[in-house]
């Protein structure tokens, strides 16, 4: 019976039929995942401005001192290195590189999400075209049975209205192959708009049952992401503190007297934190962090519901399609061999024959309809798990 199923479905073939796998691995440099990628990349530069030296700072003047009794030029010269103490390039380092670690994650999951709703619109477009080879072999059925019946009639051998009766059977037929190809042509549009190229047809085994495996959801890089940002704020929170402290810089100076003499030494400036101690960015840290611990709690509680449920919907489903290939198809095909042999040996009238016929197809498509609510399944759970 399987080989039967396969046959049907790889019956109709279309060029440049493109499968899964081809399509994500053209798809997954596509420009929307090119501009994800650039957008973590630039984060890169947090941390090359994180790891460098302040720039030192200088100043200069040009006086002339003019009095009654004396004249004279005074001119004055330093410069200032800030020095980033109390850890503050550590601190300020690590906040980078954690928070620049947190969008390369997320960019991990949205490119597990976008596999999953690729692995979905494909299947649909599969699906469809998996529903249009069905059509296409009812109407061949129905052909059959109408060549049969206008034979008979003909000969005299059957009724004016068995052969209404055949001639509509066909027509509804071909209506619905029409509508089953323009609802393929449309999923493939689907396709292809998603991905960012043109697609012509789609090929693979829609009854090959992909299996989902166990994985550690404390790993996913949506749980593991949140971990990076928590300890980024972590980091920023101590740089903030840092910044409370007195900032200080030192130098060299240099000084023309007016008596035309020069003086030189060094220089100290510091910061007198008094009136504001970076309170403001300490509370939005703070906040921050406590935000992201909660996410992080719901989000894993909620992927451990959501799996389950799409676990437990995925043996339903499978345990379904299995009793139908096992039980159900063979025994509806061996009763339309069977309504189509006591036709034509008039033990069965034209009406039964059609009643069970569409029975059998509407079977394929009910059967067809499981597998794409499988597929679709899986295609949900890799959107939150990975491949």
């Amino acid at each position: 019976m399987k080989r039967i199923l396969l046959a049907l479905f790889t019956s109709f073939s279309m060029v440049n039929a493109e499968t899964f796998e081809d399509i994500l691995e053209k798809s997954i440099n596509n420009d929307l995942i090119k501009s994800k990628y650039y957008e973590v990349m630039s984060y890169e530069g947090d941390i090359i401005k994180a790891k460098a030296l302040p720039n030192p700072e200088g100043y200069i003047s040009f006086e002339r001192l003019i009095g009654n009794n004396t004249s004279g030029n005074l001119s004055e010269f330093y410069i200032l290195q800030p020095l980033r103490l109390y850890g503050q390039r550590k601190y300020q380092t690590n906040q980078a590189e954690k928070e620049f670690q947190y969008q390369k994650l997320n960019f991990e999951a949205f490119k597990n999400t976008y596999t999953g709703n690729l692995y979905t619109l494909f299947y649909e477009a599969l699906y469809n075209k998996y529903l249009y080879e069905i059509a296409q072999e009812e109407m061949k059925t129905s052909k059959q049975i109408l060549d049969f019946i206008k034979k008979t009639y003909q000969l005299g051998e059957t009724t004016k209205l068995d052969l209404l009766r055949g001639e509509k059977d066909y027509k509804f037929t071909e209506v619905k192959l029409n509508l089953s190809k323009t609802k393929y042509e449309e999923s493939v549009k689907r396709l292809s708009g998603f991905v960012g190229f043109d697609i012509k047809d789609v090929e693979g085994d829609i009854n090959q049952i992909r299996q989902i495996k166990d994985k550690d959801l404390t790993t996913l890089p949506q749980i593991t992401a949140i971990n990076s940002k928590i300890e980024s704020l972590e980091n920023s929170y101590k740089f903030q503190k840092a910044l409370v402290k007195p900032q200080i810089s030192v130098g060299f100076i240099t000084r023309e007297q007016a008596t035309g003499k020069y003086s030189a030494g060094l220089m100290l400036t510091f910061s007198i934190p008094v009136f504001y101690k970076n309170l403001g960015e300490i509370v939005n840290i703070q906040n921050q962090k406590a935000s992201f611990e909660k996410l992080q709690n719901y989000q894993l509680e909620n992927i451990k519901k959501t799996t389950a449920a799409i676990n437990e919907s995925y043996n339903i489903l499978k345990s379904q399609l299995e009793e139908i290939d096992n039980k159900v198809l063979p025994d509806m095909k061996a009763q339309l061999n069977l309504a189509e042999k006591s036709y034509k040996l008039r033990e069965l009238t034209l009406f039964e024959y059609l009643t069970i016929k569409s029975q059998y197809y509407e079977l394929l498509r009910y059967r067809a309809e499981l597998l794409m609510q499988i597929h679709k399944l899986y295609g949900e759970y890799i959107a939150i798990v990975g491949r």
